[in-house]
This record gives C-alpha cells, sequence and structure tokens, in this order.
C-alpha cells in the first residue's frame, strides 16, 4: 500500500514538472529553456536553412550560428538549423527570392543587398547621417521607425526579423588622405548600388561597383586604389595585405537584417514563432557585443599587419566637406523612392533637421 502511495505521489510530482500545476499556460511559455522544451514536446520536427554570402569568420556568420543554437535549444531539438555560408545558396538578390518562394528559410545580409527588392532600404544609406555608433543604434531601434519598416518588407512577402548595426564602412586605400581633395578621383570599389555611386561621385571620388569577388585580386593588380567595407570584412578577405592605409571614415553604417519568407513564418506553429521572437530580441544584444568587440579588435589587428591608420578626426575639415557634399543630395534623390513618414521618422531619431 505505501509503495502504491508512493508511486502515486511521483506520478504527481512528474506531472507537475511537466505541465505546470496551477497555471494551464506554463506548458508553451517560451521564456525558461526546459520550458520551451517541454513546450515543444510534441511540435513536429523541422529544418531551417539560413543563407548568407559572408565568410565563415564574418559577423553574419556569428549570429547565423547564435540563431541555430538558440533555436535548437528552446526546441528540445526538434528545430535543427542549417546555416550556409559563403553564398552556398547563391547570390543575396537569389537567396531574397528563394525565402520568399520558401526554398530558404532565413536569410542575414546588408540593407544594400535587400534594396533592389525593398527599395526603402535605401534609407540606411544615407551619407554621413551619424556621428557615432550609439546615435545610429537609437535610429535603428525607433519604434515609429522599425514599425514603417516592417511594413515594407511584409509587402514584398518578407517578415524582417532583425535590424542590427555592424558598426560603419570605413575607407581602406593605397593612397594617402590628407585633405578632402585628396579624395577626388580616386578609384574605389563600392557596391553595385545606386544610391552608393551617387553620393560618391557627389564626393568626387571614381566609385566602380565590381563583384565582391573580384576586389582582392583588383586590388592586387592596382585597378582600383581603395575599397569600403567593414572592418570585420577588411580583415577577414585579407584586404590588409593589398591596402596600405586604413581609415574611420565611417561614412554609412553597416546595417544588417535578417527576415523569413512572411508565409513560412506565418505558418510556424505558435510556439515556434514565439521562439524564432525570442531569439531574434535576444540575438540584438548580442550582436551589439560582438561588433564593439570587433571594431575594436580588428583595427587593433589592421595596424599590426602594417596598415597605417588616418584618422578622419584629425584631418581638418574633411567630414564637413564630404556631409555638405553628400547627405542633402542624397536624402533629395530617396525621397523618390522612399516612404516619406520613413524618411521622416529616420532622420527624427537620427537627430537630423533639415
Amino acid at each position: 500500500m505505501k509503495k502504491k502511495i508512493l508511486c502515486g505521489i511521483l506520478a504527481m510530482a512528474l506531472a507537475c514538472s511537466l505541465y505546470g500545476c496551477g497555471s494551464s499556460g506554463a506548458a508553451t511559455t517560451v521564456s525558461p529553456n526546459t520550458t520551451e522544451a517541454a513546450a515543444a514536446s510534441d511540435l513536429p520536427e523541422m529544418t531551417f536553412s539560413i543563407g548568407h554570402t559572408g565568410t565563415e569568420d564574418s559577423w553574419n556568420q556569428s549570429m547565423c550560428l547564435k540563431i541555430k543554437e538558440k533555436l535548437e535549444e528552446y526546441s528540445g531539438g526538434k528545430i535543427k538549423v542549417n546555416v550556409y555560408a559563403n553564398a552556398q545558396m547563391g547570390s543575396d538578390s537569389e537567396m531574397i527570392l528563394s525565402v520568399i518562394q520558401g526554398d530558404l528559410t532565413m536569410q542575414c545580409t546588408n540593407t544594400a543587398s535587400v534594396t533592389n527588392t525593398v527599395s526603402d532600404c535605401g534609407i540606411a544609406d544615407l551619407p554621413f547621417l551619424f556621428d557615432n555608433v550609439e546615435s545610429v543604434r537609437k535610429a535603428l531601434s525607433d519604434e515609429t521607425f522599425l514599425s514603417l519598416l516592417k511594413e515594407k518588407f511584409e509587402a514584398q512577402d518578407l517578415a524582417l526579423m532583425l535590424v542590427a548595426d555592424q558598426g560603419f564602412r570605413c575607407i581602406t586605400t593605397n593612397r594617402e588622405i590628407k585633405s578632402f581633395e585628396d579624395l577626388a578621383g580616386m578609384q574605389m570599389r563600392v557596391q553595385d548600388n545606386a544610391n552608393h555611386i551617387a553620393f560618391w561621385t557627389d564626393a568626387t571620388l571614381a566609385p566602380t561597383p565590381i563583384a565582391f569577388s573580384e576586389l582582392y585580386l583588383s586590388l592586387q593588380q592596382g585597378l582600383l586604389e581603395a575599397q569600403e567595407n567593414p572592418y570585420r570584412t577588411t580583415v577577414a578577405s585579407k584586404f590588409y595585405e593589398v591596402q596600405k592605409y586604413v581609415t574611420n571614415s565611417n561614412h554609412v553604417p553597416q546595417c544588417n537584417v535578417i527576415f523569413m519568407g512572411k508565409a513560412a513564418y506565418d505558418a510556424l506553429p505558435p510556439e515556434y514563432q514565439k521562439m524564432v521572437d525570442q531569439t531574434m530580441e535576444e540575438l540584438l544584444p548580442y550582436a551589439q557585443e560582438v561588433t564593439d568587440e570587433s571594431i575594436k579588435n580588428d583595427l587593433e589587428f589592421l595596424q599590426e599587419q602594417g596598415m597605417t591608420f588616418l584618422d578622419f578626426d584629425q584631418i581638418p575639415g574633411i567630414r564637413e566637406a564630404l556631409k555638405t557634399a553628400t547627405l542633402d543630395n542624397a536624402i533629395a534623390r530617396m525621397e523618390e523612392t522612399i516612404d516619406p513618414a520613413l524618411m521622416d521618422a529616420y532622420l527624427k531619431a537620427a537627430g537630423y533637421t533639415r
């Protein structure tokens, strides 16, 4: 008899631990890891695929691996996540189409690569708008701005999951820069993006949009003098081997986005949607931590490899001249394609008054 009573007590204790006695919603809460795993126990097994064009040492890869870690943990292994780096799933534009069609679950890329699909992403290309990373993060986290941007993604059958900075894009070059005038005619590789080409032309450079895969050789052979990327990309791609100078030009923030197909997200069980949402919420501070550490370490590394640092803050008048030559012209051009409400929200969040 005592054994039967003991067994009954143990059974009740086990039931309480699994389902949460006294709380009907405990089994589907997504906060504590153990509860999430229990909540996923009756859910279907799924495989997520995430693609990006970065290397395995890139910021993109760090973010995708963190997503994999979190989703597999929260789902108790029911969700398996495969990460594809180095453009294994195609170019950025090809992957965007794959995400929309449901052949790829998620994509991690920069806003410039999405502009042809979501034209309003071009707003992140406004040059010389921000003085520091803190002001960038304030603008990107503005609720009005984010809400409007999510609507633009949804209009293209995409669900925007995360917007995060990777610091700024910065010029590296084989030409010493001592003044604004030294930039004139500089042959610099830029992204194949109309906004970037236009504002660098305004700044008197000669922007050249070649494929990223051709960039190292073009710099090595002297076909180009310069390129512009976040420090992490400059390190990962070993551009320090073919460039003399690194700057803190900070001309535009490197704004990265992670998104799913809207239909794919909507089709997920509610419990999985919560896990995805929580993962992205937790990913933002991680992304900022990785970025801050990377900026410091990567700039130090580039100088250790022999590159000379050209501090734009110590070059008289160069930032002011670049801002005067580019920003208002860029705003005027972008107003033709960007929702005025989105533009106003972004500029207001950035603290810029026209």
